[in-house]
């Protein structure tokens, strides 16, 4: 039986955006996590709602707000439409793009860090996979148990960011955010959101590879 989780309401991020309340979903806000935009952060936000990824400077964070509103708000977006949150975080020595899969909000989302390890790094950007791999960011990411009782019922801010982090240059940071949101698109994330008889999920050491043959595991020590 497929599980009913938590989903933040458009209309209430866009009303959270504005230092507004939520009216469609109860508790999708909260006073100690800063969602309202300033001017230039609305403008990269309806940016980032043209291109499906957000861009900002450094992690975005602004001092008299103790936090990101922008990355706040894009993570609430990306929940409420069940799609990754990436972000491309320009640095001044090199870029970072930043993949959260917590919004996905499922009990594994290992097949679907493998779709995007093998069907964008590794496809696409060999280098960066050999990184990303050899940093063991892929293998911790997924070792990383998922309390699948507060993906189902917190709000977003309430539940722990599930990142990759792919440091890169400038010219490459756009194209390869587009790519992972690309792939994105193409998750079914349904069978992952059936209800367990335990609550927590551990992630496992070895996924599926979704290129058509079940059969076979992948270690990640080995792509």
């Amino acid at each position: 039986m497929k599980a009913k989780v938590f989903r933040p309401h458009l209309d209430d991020v866009e009303r959270l955006s504005y230092g507004k309340k939520a009216s469609k979903q109860r508790g999708t806000g909260s006073r100690y996590h800063c969602h309202r935009l300033n001017q230039e952060e609305r403008r990269l936000f309806e940016l980032a709602k043209v291109s499906h990824f957000l861009t900002v400077r450094g992690n975005g964070y602004r001092k008299e707000r103790k936090g990101s509103p922008l990355q706040n708000i894009w993570r609430q977006r990306s929940d409420a439409l069940a799609t990754l949150a990436v972000c491309v975080e320009k640095r001044s020595t090199i870029d970072a793009v930043v993949i959260d899969f917590s919004t996905l909000r499922v009990w594994d989302d290992a097949p679907f860090v493998a779709m995007i390890v093998n069907n964008v790094l590794k496809a696409k950007y060999p280098d960066l996979h050999e990184l990303v791999v050899d940093d063991a960011v892929v293998s911790s990411l997924i070792q990383t148990p998922i309390n699948w009782d507060a993906i189902k019922t917190r709000p977003i801010w309430a539940i722990n960011e599930r990142l990759i982090t792919i440091p890169c240059e400038r010219d490459v940071a756009k194209s390869l955010a587009a790519d992972v949101v690309k792939e994105g698109s193409q998750f079914i994330l349904h069978e992952f959101q059936n209800e367990r008889i335990d609550t927590t999920s551990h992630a496992i050491k070895q996924v599926i590879d979704y290129d058509g043959s079940d059969d076979e595991s992948i270690d990640w020590n080995d792509i």
